[in-house]
């Protein structure tokens, strides 16, 4: 009897800053004898005394001299194309949220690039606090956590439970050859004891990890991220039969596959995902890459 493997853990319109600089005005009106605020010499008794000279204006004298208001402020911040979507967010919320929060102008450019430019413009405080949104929101992407703190640990207690079924496995067949069979049943029992506690701790973080994706998103909403295939699988039967006979819209996340192994050729949950629906015949239609709506 071989130990389960326990895998590794599974693992979104800018306006260009303009500064008015080119206010240079002019000085309306000349310096012409019939102009009464002319500048004009004082007579004196001395005919040799040369007559005091007239300064003539600059033409930039009515220009203000104070020190001008700081204009805006530009970042550009370079996104996979395969992230940007999170950047954006269902119909746009995470993008406006963004916006509404920093009050930065975020624009997103060409979807069609890789990787995409997205632009933030406003003021330095502004653009500061949007930049670092949108790169943590990125960095999440690409390295999600979606364990949590409490996935995480059960996860780590599972991988623990399967080392020492491993090294009590190797220990039995060790036993076994030297021919001491009753030791090596009872190093048997030991690994049998290690598997259930394995199985017993991946349980506990899949329940973790399922409501740490879900939390307070109703029973219409299951995002599978961080589940393992058959995790995930015992996940959706348990919620697809409670909502039997209830109707509506249910809304499933399997992913798309982008961190996958391999890539989205190579994503599982997602297929194992679509033939349940087909095998019960629930309609459905995929959102995007990685999202299902099911008509119940």
């Amino acid at each position: 009897h071989s130990p389960d493997k326990v895998l590794c853990r599974s693992s979104n319109s800018i306006t260009k800053p303009c500064l008015d600089c080119g206010e240079d005005s002019t000085m309306g009106g000349c310096l012409s004898t019939s102009n009464t605020d002319q500048v004009q010499t004082k007579p004196t008794s001395t005919p040799t005394e040369a007559p005091a000279k007239v300064q003539q204006p600059s033409k930039h004298h009515d220009k203000p001299t104070e020190t001008p208001t700081t204009g805006s402020t530009k970042e550009v911040i370079h996104c996979k194309k395969t992230w940007v979507g999170q950047v954006i967010g269902p119909h746009g919320s995470t993008i406006k949220e963004l916006k509404s929060s920093t009050g930065a102008d975020i624009d997103i450019g060409d979807s069609h690039s890789d990787p995409v430019s997205i632009t933030i413009t406003g003021s330095a405080g502004a653009v500061k606090a949007a930049k670092a949104k949108v790169e943590a929101i990125i960095k999440n992407a690409e390295h999600p956590d979606y364990e949590g703190q409490e996935g995480h640990k059960w996860r780590e207690e599972a991988d623990r439970c399967a080392k020492k079924a491993e090294e009590c496995a190797k220990e039995k067949d060790a036993l076994f050859a030297k021919g001491d069979k009753s030791a090596g049943h009872k190093k048997l029992d030991e690994v049998k004891e290690w598997q259930r506690k394995m199985h017993e701790a991946n349980d506990k973080a899949a329940e973790a990890i399922f409501n740490n994706r879900n939390k307070g998103k109703g029973d219409r909403y299951m995002d599978f991220h961080g589940l393992r295939k058959k995790e995930a699988m015992t996940i959706l039967d348990k919620k697809m039969q409670a909502l039997k006979g209830k109707g509506g819209d249910v809304e499933l996340i399997p992913g798309a596959g982008h961190h996958s192994k391999g890539g989205e050729s190579h994503a599982v949950l997602k297929p194992a995902v679509i033939g349940y629906l087909k095998e019960n015949n629930y309609k459905y239609e995929e959102k995007n890459a990685g999202d299902l709506i099911v008509h119940l």
